[in-house]
């Protein structure tokens, strides 16, 4: 053994020697590698190689932090055989090499070890571009906004600009992210959410980023992942990373954006068909926090990272409405569990719940949401749509929700507007619709009045 059990690596800041942090036992016995998170405030870290038997200390390299960033997380590593080892900053592409001496002593005028500053440990990869702002200023108004606390009823209200119907599953969801939000150490929040296709399981998804980015100023990555694409070995490896020697070894996996931006919304979609490693190895990561790779590269945190995943298990709703909150995660764990052969899913998800069929009020403001939009598209602005215009399009929500609802909108817009030769008359006028989902009419509404109709030109 080179060191012994009194050897450690210790690391300080800003040249602080009385708080200082024992991170690695050098002989191996409680780990090599250490992962410190949430570093803020600070410009240095000095790593020191400490021998607790004989009292000494070895200054071994600085390191500058990026100061551009609101808060690190960092992983300091130790190899033995090389006599030194890497600290790698997780959330920014910048790794330092340092080295170390044995049986080297500092106290001070009798070392025969430099008492100076060291030279700056080799950055192996840093952006020198120049400083044209205050970057201590900006990292603390960045602070302040990552501090700014998350009500449960204003995401709520953020989320329900894009989802209709689903009041109380909202609520839920938008109660369990403001307390994760408000722990002093978050943990990986995980969301399943049940029901038919359709009724805005994947929108709460992709609504979720852009809340959480009005409400704490914090940028949310967001990732869409089919589950159902990732069958084969070699796409399976794009999950958990590929072991030495095999294909794919080394290439970034889904998680990698989390290394650059920990916040991350990921949206699974349909849980129940993905495969057995993935299943196993999802749950890993739900319990452990980490995501632990097969090419042994540093694990990736995933303590501020979001995880809605859909399910289209059907669900007894009439049971799930009758019981009691703890009651209805179990009838959704139990569903997942039977219907994907892993019962052990029921231990590792906590936060289940389902969403119902669309009312049929929310139906209808779907339907305006998308005609709204539609339009907009032409540079339409709709000002009334007839009732009865609006019972056809409704009508056309079948098994697939309301994208049915969407592809019937847009097909229907489409037809109405293809043949205009003449539609730039339509652009920055406000406009209502009427006639049938197969001839709509367009009138465009006067600034004093009502003027006669332009009914789009049908060709057959």
């Amino acid at each position: 053994m080179r060191y012994s059990d009194k050897d450690c690596i210790v690391i300080g800041f800003n040249e602080d020697l009385v708080h200082l942090t024992s991170v690695i036992l050098m002989d191996g016995k409680s780990g090599l590698k250490k992962k410190i998170q949430g570093i803020r405030g600070k410009n240095k870290m000095t790593i020191y190689h400490v021998n607790f038997a004989d009292k000494t200390c070895i200054d071994v390299g600085h390191v500058s932090l990026p100061q551009d960033v609101p808060a690190i997380d960092m992983i300091i590593e130790f190899k033995p055989e090389v006599d030194g080892g890497t600290v790698t900053i997780c959330n920014t592409d910048q790794v330092w090499s340092y080295s170390v001496r044995e049986n080297q002593q500092m106290t001070g005028k009798d070392s025969d070890y430099p008492t100076g500053p060291l030279p700056q440990a080799k950055e192996t990869s840093r952006d020198n571009s120049k400083c044209i702002v205050d970057k201590d200023k900006v990292r603390e108004l960045e602070q302040k906004k990552q501090t700014k606390t998350v009500w449960p009823d204003e995401l709520a209200a953020e989320l329900m600009r894009d989802i209709y119907g689903q009041d109380e599953a909202i609520k839920k969801i938008s109660e369990l992210i403001s307390a994760n939000l408000r722990r002093k150490k978050p943990e990986v929040e995980v969301i399943v959410l049940f029901g038919p296709t359709g009724v805005g399981k994947t929108e709460v998804g992709k609504a979720l980023p852009g809340a959480l980015e009005k409400l704490t100023g914090q940028t949310y990555g967001f990732h869409q992942i089919a589950l159902n694409e990732f069958i084969g070995e070699h796409s399976v490896n794009r999950f958990f990373g590929s072991p030495p020697s095999y294909v794919g070894y080394k290439d970034p996996t889904v998680f990698e954006p989390v290394r650059s931006n920990s916040y991350q919304v990921f949206l699974l979609d349909e849980i129940e068909k993905a495969v057995d490693r993935i299943y196993t190895g999802l749950m890993e990561c739900f319990s452990s926090g980490v995501v632990r790779l097969a090419d042994n590269s540093p694990e990736i945190d995933l303590s501020h990272v979001i995880f809605i995943i859909t399910s289209n298990i059907p669900v007894d709703m009439k049971a799930y409405e009758e019981a009691s909150a703890f009651r209805k995660k179990e009838i959704c764990r139990n569903t997942l569990a039977e219907a994907c052969g892993h019962p052990e899913i029921a231990g590792k998800i906590t936060n289940c719940l389902a969403f119902r069929e669309l009312p049929v009020d929310a139906l209808t403001d779907i339907v305006s949401k998308f005609v709204v939009e539609e339009l907009q598209n032409y540079e339409m602005e709709l000002e009334h749509m007839d009732e009865a215009l609006m019972v056809q399009l409704k009508e056309q929500h079948s098994k697939y929700g309301a994208r049915g609802v969407r592809d019937a909108v847009r097909e229907a817009i489409t037809a109405a507007t293809v043949y205009d030769r003449n539609i730039g008359r339509y652009k920055g006028r406000r406009v209502t619709l009427s006639g049938d989902i197969e001839d709509i009419v367009i009138k465009i509404v006067p600034e004093g009045g009502r003027s006669p109709s332009c009914r789009c030109l049908m060709v057959d």
